[in-house]
């Protein structure tokens, strides 16, 4: 896969959880690239995004767990094993005990686990850590427009990611929230353009019309 996009792709969209991951995956697709006598450019890496924009993170929080319906309590042995924890049923809206805290453990193997850990050490219920989205594909912000431009900037001047896949909540009333509330944000800090380069998305990615094989590399 690696060898494929190095050659022939414009775009990779990865599943990645923490900025250090990405930072080393993007420059695998960049060194890939260059491998195969492109300019490591040429190739955008998108991590992606989840999105739930609301007044409070509580309020984004409560968001998604209406959302979730009965996923999350069948989510908790996931949780437990991502923390090295039994956890009880019966506990699930309550904080993790101090000694819990205490013998919790990120598994190794699955970055999402730093996350949950993160998360439950800020005080959260099981089931708050688990509304944090801490077992979904992408990491989750949840709350005011500026949470969701910080984790956006951060990453970006990172080197993290040259985009990013936004995936909302629910897209009908969540694509327009991050446009209208999240996008200024970025335009006021300068990371994000006033307006669109060209037409289509190639031209705005700032990458070479390209169909079929790639004629350098016949």
């Amino acid at each position: 896969m690696l060898q494929l996009a190095g050659r022939y792709a414009s775009g990779f969209i990865a599943e990645v959880w923490t900025i250090e991951e990405a930072r080393a995956q993007r420059e695998m697709f960049r060194n890939a690239a260059r491998d195969a006598g492109r300019d490591p450019n040429e190739i955008k890496y998108f991590a992606g995004l989840m999105s739930t924009i609301a007044p409070t993170v509580r309020e984004g929080l409560d968001r998604r767990i209406a959302l979730s319906g009965d996923t999350l309590p069948a989510r908790l042995p996931h949780l437990g094993a991502m923390l090295g924890l039994r956890l009880d049923p019966a506990a699930f809206d309550q904080p993790l005990t101090p000694a819990q805290l205490s013998a919790a453990r990120a598994a190794s193997g699955d970055p999402r686990s730093g996350v949950a850990l993160k998360v439950a050490r800020e005080g959260w219920s099981p089931r708050d850590i688990l509304a944090h989205g801490v077992i979904d594909y992408h990491p989750v912000t949840i709350g005011p427009a500026e949470v969701h431009a910080d984790h956006l900037q951060e990453w970006f001047e990172a080197g993290a990611a040259d985009g990013f896949w936004i995936l909302p909540d629910v897209y009908e009333d969540g694509v327009d929230t991050f446009v209208d509330e999240v996008v200024p944000i970025l335009r006021e800090r300068g990371i994000y353009p006033e307006d669109y380069i060209g037409a289509t998305l190639r031209e705005n990615l700032g990458v070479p019309t390209q169909y079929g094989l790639d004629a350098r590399l016949r």
